[in-house]
């Protein structure tokens, strides 16, 4: 079948974090110092609580949106003026930054007469100011769990993306460097996967999939 839209993942495909992200003990030692005790894997427990269960249920606001939810899980009593500073530090740091080829790829995507969409667990706000800025004016559609109602990896989340595109499965193809939420699942549903291995010397002689080593290759064959 003719491919209509090409779905990018977010994380590690067209964006990657930067160095100096916030670290889950570096927010357990800013909580101990106004008097509350928790430990790092809890807070990214309920990190990951936030992602995948409330974020299908509503749209969540910005970093000071995200940690109330985060602490609140955690049954910890934090005040707003501590959550807010947290958070300036997460919006400071935690920006993703757009691999060299991720534009370009898009932009090639759209002059060969498809849609190009984004597929992630990231919430926009997450991109960063001057990453968004650049991305998502670019991009056709950017589904997340707030977007579709489901996390990514459940099967209703591809189906979602699916029905808002208004095309077949088939006429989808996706790129990711996740070889379950990126590929396995989404063939389940019908999409066409293709793996993104950016790493030169990473083996990827067992991968069920095409495999593709940017973004660039990948578009280039389409």
């Amino acid at each position: 079948m003719e491919t209509r839209v090409i779905a990018f993942d977010v994380f590690q495909t067209l964006a990657e974090p930067t160095d100096d992200r916030v670290r889950a003990l570096e927010v357990q030692d800013i909580l101990e110092r106004f008097g509350v005790q928790t430990s790092y894997q809890a807070l990214e427990a309920a990190r990951q609580f936030v992602f995948f269960f409330d974020a299908p249920t509503r749209e969540i606001h910005g970093y000071v949106d995200f940690l109330a939810l985060q602490f609140d899980r955690m049954k910890l009593r934090v005040n707003l003026d501590v959550i807010e500073s947290i958070a300036a530090i997460y919006q400071e740091r935690d920006a993703m930054q757009l691999y060299d080829d991720a534009l370009s790829s898009i932009s090639a995507v759209k002059s060969k007469g498809m849609r190009a969409v984004a597929f992630t667990t990231l919430p926009q706000f997450m991109l960063g100011r001057a990453t968004a800025a650049e991305l998502l004016p670019r991009l056709d559609g950017y589904f997340d769990a707030s977007a579709t109602g489901y996390a990514k990896g459940d099967p209703r989340f591809y189906k979602a993306i699916t029905d808002a595109l208004d095309v077949p499965p088939a006429a989808i193809q996706c790129i990711g460097d996740d070889p379950v939420g990126d590929c396995l699942l989404p063939a389940r549903v019908g999409w066409r996967p293709t793996r993104l291995v950016r790493s030169p010397s990473a083996d990827d002689s067992s991968s069920s999939f095409p495999v593709a080593r940017s973004l660039t290759e990948f578009v280039s064959a389409i």
